[in-house]
């Protein structure tokens, strides 16, 4: 149990102005850029390609006495951020590679987090293992680089709580549109009070609203506007802040998506706000101790019943709804690659300078959900460096993953449109490729927002319709 006296915290100060220094449904970032994909010196090179892709990754990249070769390699900068997804999406969030940078001498560290083959970290992988990494890192490329939350979705008869549903979301920490990790959700290094600091913040939970309504919510006090007849909103331990951010991305104290904060509602220490309903129709919340050297707990509660039809705490599916395809084969055969990068005995990175018609990796693929407008055109900005051009893909895009009206290869490249492990998720199982090869281990990405890994400049790419079934 942890608890607070209020008669030992030190007096509230003037709230300060901020700082100007500043099916599992695993839920994971994307923004390896698909050029970094396709032309590294660990992928795309079929010496370096077949030491990782039969051997356990400790000992390969172990700081002192790893691989000599593979060490070599990593004077590519686009090996190492190859590596780190590749370790990001094999091994736990508890597990992690030590690995030496050879051009600085630094020991470094990739970390896992979505842990489709933890046993990678101490002993090889078996091939179903590496055709489920291989199409996670597929799904977390897009040719821009930019950095968006996926919902990825998949079914492993083996482990049926690899791909167990998320009953809650959490507002996200990266901010694609700054290209930057959410400040305030940092740990703060020097002593700060209140709800404007832009330290020591958490993520709490996501919701929806009518847009233009007004929102209420609280974690243990009244609406600042209710404060003779409103009821109390959720519930507090400690002394707590709450800040509010429009749509899913937490935010600092000065940015334009904050809809409101608070330390203390009605001349209490208990929070509570009111806003309106952003445009987007959702967001989130953030809580943080009033002290930033205190702990306590927050837990929200919405007013309900209103014209605003707030929900809150949405589910990850809830959350991404937007169902983009499928990808699946395998980035590790090194008989496939249809080029070769590497670096040579003076540092120098060999192979880059190259352009491939298709794709670099003759054994992935992905298809397009039905729901787009123009799918091979998407699908194919999607997977290839060079949107548009056919050149530098990563993959090569198969057609639909399913036609509702048309079940049959090629019409649907995949034989299942919602796997029977999770009922519902919308995963695409049993896929194919051009050859009628089928592929078990396909991973299905779910987007929050269709345009999220394509170029703004062309809506009419990520066009999204209904689909009659």
């Amino acid at each position: 149990m942890l608890l607070s006296s209020l008669g030992c915290q030190p007096e509230r100060p003037e709230e300060a102005e901020p700082s100007t220094q500043a099916e599992q449904e695993l839920r994971i970032a994307n923004s390896l850029t698909t050029r970094a994909l396709v032309y590294n010196a660990i992928s795309t090179n079929p010496v370096a390609n077949n030491l990782v892709a039969n051997n356990a990754l400790a000992p390969l990249f172990d700081p002192s006495s790893g691989d000599a070769y593979l060490t070599q390699q990593l004077h590519d900068v686009d090996a190492q951020h190859f590596m780190s997804y590749l370790v990001s999406c094999a091994l736990k969030g508890t597990q992690s590679i030590p690995w030496m940078d050879p051009a600085t001498l630094t020991p470094k560290t990739w970390k896992g987090k979505a842990g489709l083959c933890p046993e990678w970290a101490n002993q090889a992988p078996s091939e179903e293992c590496k055709r489920r990494v291989s199409a996670c890192i597929l799904a977390r490329n897009n040719a821009f680089g930019r950095r968006v939350e996926l919902s990825l979705r998949g079914e492993d008869p083996s482990d049926i709580n690899r791909f167990a549903l998320e009953p809650k979301t959490a507002s996200v920490d990266h901010d694609p549109d700054l290209a930057q990790d959410v400040p305030s959700f940092q740990a703060c290094t020097t002593h700060q009070y209140g709800a404007a600091r832009n330290c020591g913040w958490k993520p709490d939970y996501i919701g929806r609203c009518v847009p233009g309504q007004t929102v209420r919510l609280g974690a243990g006090g009244k609406a600042p506007d209710q404060c003779s007849g409103g009821s109390v909103m959720g519930s507090v331990s400690g002394d707590m802040a709450l800040r509010v951010c429009d749509g899913i991305v937490g935010c600092d104290h000065a940015s334009a998506r904050k809809l409101a904060h608070n330390q203390g509602s009605c001349g209490t220490t208990q929070p509570a706000v009111t806003f309106t309903c952003p445009a987007s129709g959702e967001f989130n919340v953030m809580t943080a101790p009033y002290d930033s050297w205190q702990s306590g707990t927050a837990h929200v509660g919405v007013e309900t019943g209103t014209p605003a039809g707030t929900s809150y705490g949405l589910s990850e599916k809830a959350v991404f709804s937007y169902r983009e395809g499928a990808f699946y084969g395998t980035l590790f055969d090194a008989s496939a690659l249809a080029t070769k990068v590497y670096v040579d005995e003076e540092g120098k990175v060999v192979g880059k300078e190259q352009r491939i018609k298709g794709s670099v990796y003759r054994k992935m693929f992905s298809c397009y959900a039905p729901e787009w407008s123009q799918g091979m055109a998407y699908a194919t900005s999607r997977v290839c460096a060079q949107p548009g051009t056919g050149l530098d893909c990563a993959a090569t895009v198969t057609g639909a993953c399913f036609t509702p009206w048309d079940q049959n290869f090629p019409a649907s490249v995949c034989e299942v449109e919602d796997g029977p492990l999770v009922s519902g998720d919308g995963d695409f199982e049993r896929c194919m490729d051009p050859a009628k090869g089928m592929w078990k281990e396909p991973i299905t990405v779910y987007l929050h927002a269709p345009c999220d890994v394509v170029s703004a400049k062309n809506p009419e790419l990520c066009a999204w319709r209904r689909v009659q079934k």
